[in-house]
């Protein structure tokens, strides 16, 4: 009964705040510039310093390889410097990088500015995550994620789009000033921004600057960072070789509404999965999307004409794009409010990895046979995240919906250091 009557209560409790509203839009700025400069920074590394492919390659993808750094660190020690300061002192970075970019004379120092954006990107995404998790409502986790995460369906379209435009119109200063004014922006909402903070309490200095591996991977979120890891590769092979397969079947401008379908896809699918989650239970959510994105590969790898293509995009936006605030949702209703952090910190370094480093992965693979036996192999890396699921979570849902998961007693429950059960 007193469960019950917590529900209810927790039920009244409004999601669209300011700090709620304001915490979308500074994530919408944040990845818009990682999708701006993740299109053009490639182009412009071969143009301006005679890169090659590989080399200008890295030249983008170096900023993930530094965000994959700093969510080693992040999980722990945004608690420790503070929610809100992490994310003003990441966006004053940003800003200062984008102004950078303006004065790189050399591959080297371009790869350390891509490094040390992309920490900057890792630190401040893992504070405001945990901050917004630990806002959001336990019985509207999953509504809430997926209305925040909707602003990251619309960076994919608009972020290429703005690259493309601005380097073809003007050149690479216009873009490299286009993700400096972005940046000011998301830094002058942050000023006004309040976030829930979790300082550990009663802990020593030592304490502080020990880490350990409890302080980097949280054990209770890794079986579903694992998951997401397996969907990240699908996706990698999407984001980075779509454009070579549509131009080996001449359909280049299919290619280009691809991402523009998905997004809307992705748009249109955060705002009903969340509150399916929440009223059903994860696996309402979980199942059909991973299936929808089964589709998705399966279509690519066949991929006939540019309708089928298209097609594939809508599916992959419903699957992928509306998995990843899901599983988010379910990491952070399984965790004590302390452990919030390093647990999204967990589910992005696996993430990362399966996005970051699968290229490595599919390149083999095309040139052992072809871009469409690639995309079949990804459809069966989606199955087997599917059974993977089922696996170390599926199985065990048995509860209505995450409003029936039951926070942990007192301020501050124990976790594995001296676990105590979960509150009754």
């Amino acid at each position: 009964m007193a469960q019950n009557k917590h529900a209810a209560q927790e039920q009244k409790e409004p999601l669209f705040t300011k700090d709620f509203l304001l915490a979308i839009v500074i994530n919408l700025l944040l990845a818009t510039v990682f999708f701006i400069l993740i299109t053009g920074l490639a182009v412009y590394a071969a143009e301006e310093f005679a890169a090659g492919e590989t080399a200008a390659g890295f030249a983008a993808s170096a900023f993930v390889v530094g965000a994959l750094c700093a969510r080693v660190f992040a999980g722990k020690y945004v608690n420790f410097l503070g929610r809100r300061r992490t994310v003003l002192v990441c966006l004053i970075v940003y800003v200062l990088a984008g102004l950078a970019y303006l004065w790189v004379d050399s591959y080297a120092m371009l790869i350390a500015l891509r490094a040390v954006h992309g920490i900057s990107f890792g630190f401040g995404q893992t504070a405001l995550n945990a901050g917004v998790f630990a806002m959001i409502p336990r019985s509207r986790r999953g509504e809430g994620a997926g209305y925040y995460l909707l602003a990251n369906s619309l960076p994919p379209a608009i972020g290429p789009l703005a690259a493309i435009q601005l380097t073809q119109r003007y050149d690479f200063w216009a873009m490299f000033l286009a993700v400096t004014l972005v940046s000011v922006a998301g830094l002058v909402f942050a000023l006004f921004l309040k976030l829930p903070e979790d300082s550990p309490w009663r802990t020593s200095l030592r304490e502080k600057l020990t880490l350990r591996p409890r302080d980097i991977i949280e054990p209770r979120a890794f079986k579903i960072s694992m998951v997401a890891m397996l969907l990240g590769i699908g996706f990698a092979s999407v984001m980075t070789f779509l454009n070579g397969y549509a131009r080996s079947l001449d359909m280049v401008d299919a290619a280009s509404l691809f991402f523009v379908i998905y997004a809307g896809a992705v748009l249109v699918s955060r705002l009903f999965m969340g509150k399916i989650q929440d009223r059903f239970g994860d696996n309402w959510a979980v199942y059909p999307a991973v299936l929808f994105y089964i589709v998705a590969m399966v279509l690519l790898a066949w991929a006939p004409n540019q309708g089928v293509l298209l097609v594939a995009g809508v599916l992959a936006g419903f699957g992928f794009g509306s998995l990843l605030p899901v599983l988010q949702a379910i990491i952070a209703s399984d965790l004590p409010a302390h452990r919030t952090s390093i647990g999204i910190s967990t589910f992005f370094i696996l993430l990362d990895t399966g996005f970051g480093f699968s290229p490595l992965l599919l390149g083999p693979l095309v040139s052992f046979a072809d871009y469409r036996f690639m995309y079949a192999a990804c459809a069966g890396v989606v199955v087997l995240s599917l059974v993977l699921y089922w696996l170390v979570h599926g199985r065990h849902d048995v509860l209505q919906g995450t409003a029936r998961r039951t926070p942990r007693s007192g301020p501050r429950a124990k976790d594995d250091d001296g676990a105590s059960p979960r509150g009754s």
